[in-house]
């Protein structure tokens, strides 16, 4: 299966890491443009299945409640089994769980389907398991190689939403998700197959490229158990933190774009208004990555969490005019990114970067708590209401509180608690 002998990958000038952010790159691009794409799906499905928006919500709600679920699950998947089996039989299994959405023919079927098979789908191709393996693979540039991954998110967001606005507009929901799965079949699952591989020791490297030490016994990989982890402030303080993250990506992802209309836009101004913010967030993501590789990640973490506030007053505040919306949301890209790229490269600095794929998997699940209440708050609250203000005012507290955490995360960084070692797989 593998198409790269040991010697052409140790011998090439360019690090054979950057090939598997590459690969990660366009693998979380199509997963997280996915699970981002819900707000073009939300009148549609509402109109065609006969239900309010607050149940779509609590759909939506179980589905990113089990993403975050089935997160340590492929955490511990691929602690157990090569990254190529576990990416492979997720990629699968998302493509055929989104020509069975495109079936469904009420909520009970949008809730199994949508609900449960495709938050499992995601899990075996989202940014937990990108993440854990990018971080074996680098060191000293973890946070660029990291943000690169955070970036392809953004740019997932950012050209994923209006082209699926594009797509339901002109050939109906049904029909866009069937466009999706032949796409991430005919793009995603090759990459899965043929050029993942599980860490630099498995090809004869060390993180970032450098070569081992003629004669020198292979390093002991360190790695601290997800129940011990548990047991830090370290690991609560980042998912706090990632929790208001959740949060406030799901109101945004899931309910942006129909609160947008409801303020008089078009939806493909609401879902350009979306995409801008995503793209003017794929350059800063990087640059943000390379300034925490420098100057540290939690001054970075919080500066990203206070910014944010600016992307939530904005959008609900401007009313008719379109321009404003459209500087508001090129202007708070920089906010927008970087949160799950620090967060990763935080869990590789404080518990070692054979750890991520299990720890970052449980904050993930505290991630995912976050974005399912979002989702479903902000869905009740609409209906309660009228309106969505109050849930972007809870929004905002939130992320205030995020900043202060996150600035504050446990300062011995370095230490490794009873760290174990294990095998690496060739």
């Amino acid at each position: 299966m593998a198409c790269y002998s040991r010697e052409t990958m140790t011998n090439r000038s360019l690090f054979y890491g950057w090939w598997i952010v590459a690969a990660f790159s366009v693998t979380t691009f199509m997963s997280t443009g996915v699970r981002h794409a819900v707000g073009p799906f939300l009148k549609p499905i509402v109109a065609d299945l006969g239900i309010d928006r607050a149940s779509f919500s609590i759909v939506i709600a179980l589905s990113l409640f089990l993403y975050g679920v089935f997160m340590p699950l492929a955490g511990m998947a691929l602690d157990r089994y090569s990254v190529r089996i576990v990416t492979s039989a997720g990629t699968l299994l998302l493509v055929a769980s989104l020509v069975l959405t495109a079936m469904v023919r009420n909520v009970w079927e949008f809730a199994a389907v949508y609900g449960v098979l495709v938050p499992l789908g995601l899990a075996g191709t989202g940014p937990v398991i990108a993440s854990g393996v990018v971080a074996r693979w680098f060191s000293r540039r973890r946070g660029t190689a990291l943000s690169v991954l955070g970036s392809a998110s953004m740019t997932g967001m950012s050209l994923l939403v209006p082209a699926v606005t594009w797509l339901v507009l002109a050939t109906g929901w049904r029909n866009t998700y069937i466009v999706i799965a032949g796409l991430i079949l005919v793009v995603s699952l090759p990459l899965c197959l043929w050029l993942m591989r599980d860490s630099p020791e498995s090809i004869g490297l060390t993180a970032d490229g450098a070569p081992p030490v003629a004669g020198a016994p292979a390093p002991a990989i360190e790695r601290v158990p997800a129940s011990e982890a548990l047991r830090t402030l370290a690991f609560w303080q980042l998912a706090g933190s990632f929790f208001t993250c959740g949060f406030s990506m799901s109101l945004l992802s899931a309910h942006g774009i129909p609160m947008l209309t409801d303020h008089g836009y078009t939806p493909m101004v609401a879902s350009w208004a979306l995409g801008v913010l995503g793209g003017s967030s794929i350059i800063f993501t990087v640059m943000l990555g390379a300034l925490s590789d420098r100057f540290g990640r939690r001054p970075v973490l919080a500066g990203i969490y206070a910014g944010r506030i600016a992307i939530f007053t904005g959008p609900f505040l401007i009313r008719d005019n379109p321009t404003a919306l459209m500087v508001v949301a090129m202007l708070g890209g920089i906010t927008l990114a970087g949160t799950g790229s620090m967060t990763s490269a935080l869990t590789a600095d404080i518990y070692g970067r054979f750890s991520v794929s299990s720890i970052f998997g449980l904050i993930f699940l505290v991630h995912q708590t976050g974005s399912a209440l979002g989702s479903w708050l902000a869905g009740a609250l609409f209906e309660t209401t009228g309106g969505y203000g109050l849930a972007y005012v809870l929004a905002c507290a939130l992320l205030l509180a995020a900043a202060i955490v996150a600035l504050n995360i446990d300062r011995d960084a370095r230490r490794i608690w009873r760290a174990a070692t294990a095998g690496v797989r060739s």
